[in-house]
């Protein structure tokens, strides 16, 4: 019987730390049911304790600059909760969806959790407010509905009607289709009237002091947002999921107190490609506060899911407010930009300056021309960023990629956008950026993927940056330009011995290998190095290698490594 599958990592975990210090292999490298497809997960986290937003900050931050201070001189290790074929096993965190071209739909199964009555116009509604909030970048509404169920509502500023909306709706229907878990949201109209208040409701202002709650409090509050020529008010509604509120994660470290929480946050693929989705949306604030742990009932016993849940600060938008030019050019922290700047009296400016953005007002600071994936950086990183490589930007990359032009059309229409010049611009935007980053992250790494060998001994991989730019990117395809060279070993499972197989491999102009004769008909497992070289992409020449074995249906790969 195989053992837990929790268990199992944590062995591996040690095995490998002893395998650095020793010869000998303790372990066979693939087990029986590698690789898995989903993380059971399979400990009660009943015992999980709430914490504060501002713990959860606080500790994100620390375990941020810790992770900065241990990386000095050193890469990042590879990410922790991939399974032997380099993939993110569905879990509490994310779950997959076919990530090819055209594939990824924007239609998000609807998973029963919302109950604002939808058959029945929005102003029949009523909402009682539990708490409210007024920052000097937003203004947020804690509600129940009239069935008792939690949301919360944001608001857009004055000047900027529809931005922070739009683009939390266009954000939130990516991400969720992509596979992270993001709450139900819904773009409706509120008026006045179907707003009560909660005798024991408090209010915090912009400086973070609470008391008790208003009318006047309330009237102060719709003041600083937009407000329709009929006296709606346009907002966000964003369902709680159903379970205990435990706060947020973090970006680094653990939950300790879960007992599923093996892997520190900053070593999670997911979290680490989320910078990805964050340079295609221009997310200036991944953050934990922009996170939430929330206790669920799984089958019996209590597990922590994992949500995204403040998405407005995206597209340029700033949440309430217009977003600084710097968002995405430039880290927060650095201060030697501004200061050459102020030395010089202006005169070395910044490239990004003189970036002309679109005069929408339901449009951010957001643009597609200057935008360079690589260069992409936040105001505030956080540890899961910082530690991405370049297997996890890919792996991220195959997804953003994914998304059709009528995906993102679709996306967009989300956002219920009422200038048909902003619609139009932000589709066309995010398509030219998600050409740039397929073209700058798939070719991070050798991109092969799909790889089949078949049992006459032929091994057909594809190239997913050639079938994005082929397929669905508006850029040039990469056919004519690479070449590959595969060199095939005998694989001992018990000590990870390779023996290499004799034959002088040869260039390919296609991700097509023949299996050497001496290998057609053996029993054992058995792998293949493949290398590639193109002009343009030194992200080619790192080494792949495929361990395959035999089964009754013929090879079956078992294991895959991207880098070294």
């Amino acid at each position: 019987m195989t053992p837990p599958r929790n268990g199992t990592w944590a062995l591996r975990a040690v095995v490998t730390i002893a395998l650095a210090t020793s010869t000998v292999a303790v372990a066979s490298r693939f087990l029986p049911d590698d690789p898995i497809v989903t993380d059971p997960e399979s400990h009660d986290a009943s015992r999980v304790k709430p914490r504060t937003s501002m713990a959860s900050m606080s500790a994100d931050v620390t375990r941020w600059l810790e992770s900065r201070g241990r990386s000095r001189g050193q890469g990042p290790i590879r990410a922790m909760n991939v399974n032997t074929i380099d993939e993110v096993p569905d879990s509490s965190w994310f779950t997959n969806r076919p990530p090819d071209p055209g594939r990824l739909t924007v239609e998000v199964p609807d998973d029963g959790e919302n109950r604002v009555d939808r058959t029945r116009e929005d102003s029949a509604n009523r909402w009682t407010i539990t708490a409210a909030e007024g920052t000097q970048r937003l203004v947020r509404l804690n509600v129940r509905d009239t069935l008792g169920v939690g949301h919360v509502l944001t608001f857009d500023a004055p000047a900027h009607a529809e931005r922070t909306t739009g683009a939390t709706m266009l954000t939130v229907t990516l991400l969720g289709a992509a596979g992270y878990n993001a709450p139900t949201h819904h773009l409706i109209r509120v008026k006045r009237g179907q707003l009560a208040i909660d005798p024991i409701a408090l209010v915090s202002d912009q400086f973070g002091h609470r008391r008790r709650m208003t009318t006047t409090d309330l009237g102060l509050l719709l003041a600083r947002t937009a407000r329709h020529t009929d006296g709606s008010y346009r907002v966000v509604a964003r369902r709680q999921p159903d379970g205990v509120d435990l706060g947020p994660f973090t970006y680094a470290g653990t939950r300790r107190d879960d007992p599923n929480d093996l892997f520190p946050h900053e070593h999670h693929r997911e979290l680490r490609g989320l910078k990805v989705f964050a340079a295609w949306l221009n997310h200036d604030a991944p953050a934990a506060f922009g996170t939430r742990d929330v206790l669920v009932d799984a089958n019996g016993r209590q597990l922590v899911r994992h949500w995204l849940v403040e998405l407005g600060a995206t597209l340029g938008s700033g949440s309430a407010l217009a977003e600084r030019a710097p968002a995405g050019n430039e880290d927060a922290w650095r201060n030697r930009p501004k200061l050459r700047t102020l030395l010089t009296l202006g005169l070395a400016v910044r490239p990004w300056v003189k970036v002309p953005y679109p005069d929408l007002p339901s449009v951010g600071q957001f643009e597609a021309t200057f935008f360079d994936p690589s260069s992409w950086i936040p105001p505030y990183s956080n540890a899961a960023f910082d530690n991405a490589r370049a297997d996890d930007l890919f792996w991220a990359a195959r997804r953003v990629a994914s998304f059709s032009n009528s995906a993102i059309r679709a996306a967009v229409q989300a956002g219920q956008y009422s200038d048909p010049a902003a619609e139009a611009f932000l589709v066309g935007a995010l398509i030219a950026r998600r050409d740039k980053i397929a073209t700058a992250w798939l070719n991070g790494v050798l991109p092969l993927v799909d790889c089949q060998l078949v049992t006459d001994g032929w091994l057909d991989c594809t190239n997913a940056a050639e079938r994005a730019t082929r397929d669905q990117l508006a850029t040039t395809p990469l056919r004519d330009a690479g070449r590959y060279q595969a060199r095939w070993f005998r694989f001992d499972n018990a000590t990870d011995g390779r023996s290499p197989v004799a034959g002088a491999p040869e260039w390919t102009a296609v991700p097509r290998f023949a299996m050497p004769a001496g290998l057609l008909e053996t029993r054992e497992m058995i792998g293949v190095e493949i290398r590639g070289e193109h002009p343009r992409f030194a992200g080619w020449s790192t080494p792949m290698t495929l361990y395959f074995r035999r089964t009754s249906d013929g090879w079956k790969t078992v294991g895959i490594d991207r880098m070294p």
